[in-house]
């Protein structure tokens, strides 16, 4: 069986994990780190030059909002934008930091109208919010710390699974969210392998370690 991690801050040490490996296989600037251009103190508000790793990456991010951490709400849904504008453009998809920010987040996907799919890693909340999530067309990333409600809740074709910053092994959270959601190890490899090809736009490509 192969284990796919759809986010992660570690390189993975074992044959059978195909990671999705953060600064390596996406690229993006994280909300904590979120600036304004210089012009913004002139009052102008001039597009942010997001030049990084983004022609090899596979998808944009991790970017997004946080309520807790970093700059104005205000900076921070100027720089998401931003990434959205690149993920429309080069047409890759988006991974998304969201923490106490989930009403902002909705608003810009309602605004921003994006072609390209979003998924928000590290979901912990509760059904109501995964229900506005699936409703907007999210996929939903969850890791060890979730809310198991939600988590079996989630329709599979929606699904991911990942590690984060956790160096905990990605098989592990496999064989918890198939206990879980009462279903064989091997048939959740199948559907997040399916959901790999789908959300990275890789239909019809073998998933490679």
């Amino acid at each position: 069986m192969t284990y796919i991690d759809f986010h992660t801050h570690n390189m993975p040490t074992v044959a059978d994990v195909v990671a999705v490996v953060d600064g390596r296989d996406t690229w993006g600037i994280h909300p904590w780190k979120a600036a304004l251009p210089l012009q913004e103190e002139k009052g102008d508000r001039e597009p942010l030059a997001l030049e990084g790793g983004w022609e090899e990456a596979i998808a944009i991010g991790e970017c997004g909002l946080d309520g807790v951490r970093g700059p104005s709400m205000d900076v921070q849904e100027f720089v998401f934008s931003e990434h959205v504008a690149l993920s429309e453009q080069i047409g890759k998809p988006l991974i998304i930091h969201c923490v106490k920010a989930l009403d902002q987040l909705l608003r810009l996907h309602k605004e921003l109208k994006p072609t390209l799919p979003w998924m928000l890693h590290g979901f912990r909340g509760k059904p109501q919010q995964l229900r506005s999530l699936l409703n907007a067309g999210f996929y939903v990333s969850f890791g060890f710390l979730h809310n198991e409600e939600s988590l079996r809740l989630c329709p599979v074709e929606r699904l991911m699974l990942e590690t984060d910053d956790n160096v905990r092994p990605i098989a592990e959270l496999y064989n918890n969210v198939a206990r879980e959601r009462g279903i064989d190890v091997s048939a959740l490899c199948k559907s997040m392998a399916e959901n790999y090809r789908a959300f990275f736009q890789k239909k019809g490509e073998k998933v490679k370690n």
